[in-house]
């Protein structure tokens, strides 16, 4: 008996869709950061961080050090999401695109994708320049880029 040739190349790309419509939703719907009394150019260099690890290292101090429930939460969620909510893009640009399979092709495409998003984020103060951001959602992408070439969907 011949089996079905089922292509599920379109529900892929539907998920895709919904995956980066779920990410623009959770990276930029938030009210900006307006602070009163600085003017713009204050407001940006306040939420620059370019020193790799400086946030991550914050951030972990809190966890180990702090019993504020508020702050560990805080702290746990940027640090664990900004890892866990890359891992299925970077399952899914190889999936997707055959020229993403190439691992340096797909670093530079991530790092330029997070790259844009961090500059978006900053110049309408939705978020911040944050360097440690580009580190974690690396380390999820390519994470993703792990479980693609263990767990290959078949073709």
């Amino acid at each position: 008996m011949a089996r079905k040739n089922t292509n599920r190349e379109p529900l892929w790309r539907f998920l895709f869709l919904l995956y980066c419509g779920a990410m623009l939703w959770l990276l930029f719907d938030r009210p900006t950061g307006w602070t009163e009394g600085l003017s713009y150019r204050d407001q940006l260099r306040q939420n620059v961080n370019l020193q790799p690890f400086y946030t991550i290292r914050n951030y972990w101090y809190v966890l180990k050090s702090n019993t504020n429930p508020y702050l560990v939460r805080h702290c746990f969620i940027n640090l664990a999401g900004n890892v866990l909510l890359f891992i299925p893009m970077g399952w899914l640009l190889p999936q997707l695109w055959k020229k993403q399979r190439n691992f340096f092709r797909f670093f530079v495409t991530c790092t330029a994708a997070i790259f844009l998003v961090e500059t978006i984020q900053l110049f309408t103060l939705l978020g911040s320049f944050d360097v440690d951001d580009w580190i974690l959602n690396i380390l999820g992408m390519t994470l993703g880029f792990l479980f693609y070439l263990i767990f290959p969907k078949k073709h």
